[in-house]
């Protein structure tokens, strides 16, 4: 009597791969445009495929952003906010931020109605270059290590730089700007004002420190300055990369209100 053959086995079926849950709270924040948790909180696009669009999708309805004492953000987030430019985004604070080592908002056209900017209490933040049409306020007091500072927003109204005790450059265009302290910056070097409202009842300055070498006073195109500090630092990522390329080909040119000081 011939054996009789066995049931083949059934081939066992590859799992598909499952989307890990959604935090409710990102719908949320979508709904309304605000996120006020750690950057690490919004999705991520190496956990599942779809989740860079979700993430891109809340930072880009943000019309307010607030990360705040936090020792996980880089400077990679601001870089990613800055290059999505949120259109509706009116406030942005990292305040606190301890590993935030640089920030940058340019070119001008960037997050195009930001109107607050709350840098203060960035402990490890030395170069801020901002460039913006609707700034108006500007907090970036405590920045104790800070020492060079460019900022283009044509209605800046308030500038915070109390505490700011490492910072020897400071370049500022502002037209709406009527009050400056700057007394607490003791180690400036150089400092260039470019505010046709600000005249010198309404300024309180240090005496500035004699520079290390001779400065040439011609100033210089704020693209090159851009470019004379990202060689300063050997470590870029390539947001940075990308934000540097995208400022040394800007055509336009930083109007020259020259302010005697």
């Amino acid at each position: 009597m011939a054996k009789g053959k066995g049931k083949k086995g059934k081939k066992g079926k590859v799992a598909e791969p499952q989307e890990p849950p959604h935090d409710p709270g990102w719908e949320r924040s979508v709904e309304s445009g605000r996120w006020d948790r750690p950057a690490e909180a919004l999705p991520d696009a190496s956990q599942w495929p779809t989740w860079g669009a979700l993430r891109e999708r809340i930072l880009t309805n943000a019309q307010e952003i607030c990360v705040t004492y936090t020792q996980s953000l880089r400077d990679a987030f601001p870089a990613e906010v800055v290059k999505l430019s949120p259109p509706g985004l009116t406030k942005f604070e990292l305040r606190g931020s301890t590993n935030l080592t640089q920030f940058v908002l340019s070119p001008v056209t960037s997050c195009p109605k930001l109107q607050t900017l709350d840098l203060q209490n960035c402990q490890t933040l030395n170069f801020v270059l901002i460039q913006s049409m609707t700034l108006e306020f500007l907090n970036l007091s405590r920045c104790a290590a800070l020492q060079k500072s460019l900022i283009q927003c044509k209605y800046l109204r308030s500038l915070d730089m109390e505490g700011c005790d490492n910072l020897r450059t400071l370049m500022l265009w502002s037209d709406a700007l009527m009050e400056l302290d700057l007394t607490t910056c003791k180690e400036l070097t150089k400092l260039e004002l470019y505010c046709p409202e600000l005249y010198e009842d309404n300024m309180q300055l240090p005496k500035l420190k004699a520079a290390a070498t001779n400065e040439v006073t011609k100033h210089s195109p704020i693209a090159d300055l851009l470019k004379e500090n990202y060689c300063e630092r050997s470590r870029k990522d390539l947001e940075i990369r990308e934000l540097e390329r995208r400022q040394s080909s800007m055509s336009s040119v930083i109007p020259f209100t020259h302010h005697a000081i």
